[in-house]
């Protein structure tokens, strides 16, 4: 058997390990809490599995999420199965849910399951729109509020929580039908702002609403080669997420001429060396505005961000499986079988053994690190092999 398809069985054996009468854990390591980022991306690469018994966890975790929403409509961030401590502090937790939502009942097509979490999906978009505050329509993040929750933040208008939000729109839309109320937001005038806010070519005003403008005319660059990382009060940083850029290439927000950019400042910065992928370009050296190495004082070593370690350019397989759905996306088929087998060794690599799918990796030396058994890198590597081996993609209709 190749690697390639040797890990795909592997991915399936996490991703049943880590199955519960809830739903997906987030890791062997964090046995005790559901995590909803990952169990909701965990849920895209399910559907693609054949599996009943995954499939069937993935429905659990969404319905154990819907029962800790908010009266507002926010999703959870992470529950504590052996507690009732249950954690909020995210915007992206909430769209990924609606993303798996709409994911698990168009792979499966279960009316029921769907007509289940109809209002709790209107609840949810419904609070994610009250997140904007100017006339952009684009939402507002606090620091960490999102997957990068440690001493790399960003806030402000984050690239990565409106690509969220544009395809959470999306979903909800088809599946609310003609009873949603969220008609009125304007998913174009989404698409659009991102594309002039994160992409600048121009001096775009309207959106800085009282602010000074002078900070921005500096991120103005004809020769940019991926989009901003995110945009705050007088200030942004052009480091780029790699996360959001293969999802901007994979939900169409960018355009062809922009993909080839973003794809070949992936090649040559190496980001994909020694395995796919880096999930920050470049990693950051000295302290700044998006790195407090103060805060790592009170981390573990394991989640601290020295560079090419954790969030600052370190690899985390489960976004190289986003990177190498966009490569197919892009045409790139030969490009992406490669990379296949480089994450098939990534997720090889271990820290007592074999096939650990390791939480993250070195970005330089390729040492694997934090947590064993990641459930959303098993996931990553289904949705990566599926992509390559038969040209299928869980954001896809198949009914």
């Amino acid at each position: 058997m190749s690697i390639v398809d040797g890990c795909l069985q592997k991915a399936l054996e996490v991703m049943k390990a880590n199955s519960t009468e809830f739903g997906f854990i987030a890791s062997t390591g964090r046995a005790n809490c559901i995590w909803n980022r990952d169990g909701s991306f965990t849920c895209l690469g399910a559907m693609l599995t054949g599996d009943k018994e995954i499939i069937a966890t993935a429905k659990r975790t969404l319905i154990t999420l819907q029962e800790r929403q908010t009266i507002l409509g926010q999703m959870p961030n992470v529950i504590y199965l052996d507690s009732p401590k249950v954690n909020y502090y995210a915007v992206d937790a909430t769209a990924w849910w609606i993303i798996a939502v709409h994911c698990v009942w168009h792979m499966t097509g279960d009316i029921e399951f769907l007509n289940s979490l109809k209002s709790s999906v209107e609840k949810a978009i419904t609070w994610l729109n009250y997140q904007t505050i100017d006339p952009s329509d684009l939402i507002i993040s606090p620091p960490a509020a999102d997957w990068m929750d440690s001493s790399i933040q960003r806030w402000g208008k984050v690239l990565y929580n409106n690509i969220l939000y544009y395809k959470a729109l999306l979903c909800a839309n088809e599946i609310l039908g003609s009873t949603g109320k969220e008609k009125s937001v304007a998913i174009d005038k989404i698409k659009a702002w991102v594309n002039l806010l994160f992409w600048p070519t121009e001096m775009v005003k309207d959106w800085i609403s009282g602010w000074g403008s002078e900070f921005y005319e500096d991120a103005i660059d004809p020769d940019r080669d991926h989009y901003l990382n995110y945009l705050s009060f007088e200030s942004y940083d052009t480091h780029c997420d790699v996360t959001s850029n293969c999802l901007a290439i994979i939900w169409d927000i960018a355009n062809r001429e922009k993909r080839d950019k973003i794809l070949g400042y992936i090649r040559q910065r190496r980001l994909s060396d020694p395995f796919p992928i880096q999930v920050l370009g470049p990693p950051i050296f000295q302290p700044s505005i998006s790195w407090n190495p103060k805060i790592d004082l009170y981390r573990p070593c394991e989640g601290q961000n020295l560079p090419y370690c954790y969030h600052n350019s370190g690899i985390w397989t489960w976004v190289g499986g986003l990177y190498i759905a966009a490569l197919v996306k892009a045409g790139m088929r030969p490009l992406a079988e490669k990379e296949l087998i480089s994450l098939a060794e990534a997720n090889k690599l271990g820290i007592e053994g074999e096939w650990e799918f390791n939480e993250w990796l070195h970005g330089k030396t390729g040492k694997p690190g934090g947590d064993l058994k990641q459930t959303w890198n098993a996931a990553g590597y289904v949705i990566a092999y599926k992509a390559v081996a038969e040209g299928i993609f869980p954001w896809q209709s198949t009914r």
